[in-house]
C-alpha cells in the first residue's frame, strides 16, 4: 500500500519523489510547453531539475530536523504532487529559485525554537528572503514571518527586533552599489515591479480551478485538524506548525493579489500545505482513508493534465 510504502523516510522513498517530480519537469517542459533543444538551453533544464531535488530534499531535512511530522515522507510526496498540479511552475525559473530561498529561509526560522544562535538565523533568515526577492519580488512579504517568529519563540529582545532590517540594509547597499557601479537603474525597476493585479480571466482555466480549490480545501482541512489536535502536540512543534500556518496565510495573500507570472507563485503555498496535510494524514485511523486520499493526491496531477 501506498500509505505504507511512504511511512518511512528512505532513499527509495525519497528516489521515487525525485523521479516523480522529474517525470512531471520533463512531461511539462517537452510535452505541454514548446522546449529549446538548444545546448545552453538543456543545461539550464538540468539546473533547474537539480534545483528541484534540492528543494525536495530541503524540505525532507526541515521536516526531520524540527519534528514536524513524523518520520515519514509524506510531507515531501505531497509537495511535488501539489506542484505537478501546476505545470506552470516547472518552465518558471524564477519562481523555482524564489521558492528555493524562501525554504532555505524557512528551515532558519523554525530552528530558532533551539534558542541558539537566534540573531544569526534571525539575519539569515531575512538575507535569504532579501535573495529570493531578487527572482520574485513579492516574497519580501515573508520578512513578517520573521517577526512572527520573534514573537512566536518568545524572543523578543530589543535586538532581535533589529536584526532583519540589518540584513535588508546589507542587501539594500550591495543593489546600491551595483547601480551605482553600472548606472543600471533599468534593472532594478524591472526586478521589483511590484504589480499588484487579482487573477485575471485568462488564469481561469477550468484546470487551474480544480487545483486551486483543491489546494484550498486540503489548507482549510489541515488547519482545522491542527487546531483540534493542538494540545496534543509538544510545545515546541506547536510553535513550529504555527509559523507554518503564517507562512501558509502570508503564501496566499501573496498568490491572491501578485499576478504578474501566470499564477505560478502559488508555489509558495505548497509547502505549508503539504506540511499540515501530511500531519493530518498520518493522524488518520482508518488506513483504507488514508490510502484513498494518498493515491487520490498522486493522480490528482494526471487527472488535471487531461482536464487541461
Amino acid at each position: 500500500m501506498i500509505s505504507s510504502f511512504f511511512n518511512r523516510t528512505k532513499p527509495i522513498n525519497m528516489l521515487f519523489i525525485v523521479l516523480y517530480a522529474v517525470f512531471f519537469y520533463g512531461l511539462t517542459r517537452f510535452y505541454l510547453y514548446k522546449a529549446d533543444w538548444s545546448a545552453g538551453a538543456l543545461t539550464g533544464y538540468a539546473g533547474q531539475i537539480l534545483v528541484l531535488v534540492f528543494s525536495i530534499f530541503l524540505i525532507s531535512f526541515i521536516i526531520r530536523k524540527n519534528a514536524l511530522c513524523e518520520n515519514n515522507s509524506y510531507s515531501a510526496l505531497l509537495f511535488v504532487a501539489f506542484m505537478a498540479l501546476f505545470p506552470q511552475i516547472f518552465v518558471s525559473p524564477e519562481i523555482i529559485m524564489a521558492n528555493l530561498f524562501v525554504l532555505l529561509a524557512l528551515r532558519r526560522i523554525i530552528s530558532i525554537r533551539s534558542f541558539i544562535q537566534v540573531k544569526q538565523k534571525l539575519f539569515d533568515a531575512s538575507l535569504w528572503i532579501c535573495v529570493s526577492a531578487l527572482f520574485y519580488e513579492w516574497t519580501l512579504v515573508f520578512l513578517l514571518l520573521v517577526f512572527a517568529a520573534i514573537m512566536v519563540y518568545r524572543v523578543g529582545e530589543y535586538r532581535n527586533w533589529l536584526v532583519p532590517f540589518v540584513a535588508v540594509f546589507v542587501v539594500g547597499m550591495l543593489l546600491l552599489t551595483y547601480v551605482i557601479w553600472f548606472r543600471d537603474l533599468h534593472w532594478v525597476r524591472e526586478t521589483f515591479p511590484f504589480s499588484v493585479d487579482f487573477y485575471s480571466i485568462r488564469t481561469m482555466t477550468p484546470g487551474f480551478i480544480s487545483a486551486v480549490v483543491l489546494i484550498v480545501l486540503t489548507g482549510l482541512v489541515s488547519v482545522i485538524s491542527f487546531i483540534t489536535r493542538y494540545k496534543t502536540k509538544p510545545s515546541g512543534v506547536q510553535s513550529s506548525l504555527l509559523l507554518i500556518v503564517i507562512a501558509m496565510l502570508l503564501a496566499c495573500g501573496v498568490a491572491s493579489v501578485s499576478n504578474n507570472r501566470e499564477s505560478d507563485e502559488v508555489v509558495f503555498a505548497l509547502f505549508p500545505v503539504a506540511v499540515l496535510a501530511a500531519n493530518y494524514l498520518q493522524e488518520i485511523v482508518r488506513p483504507w482513508w488514508k490510502e484513498s486520499l494518498l493515491w487520490f493526491f498522486v493522480a490528482a496531477p494526471f487527472i488535471l493534465l487531461f482536464i487541461n
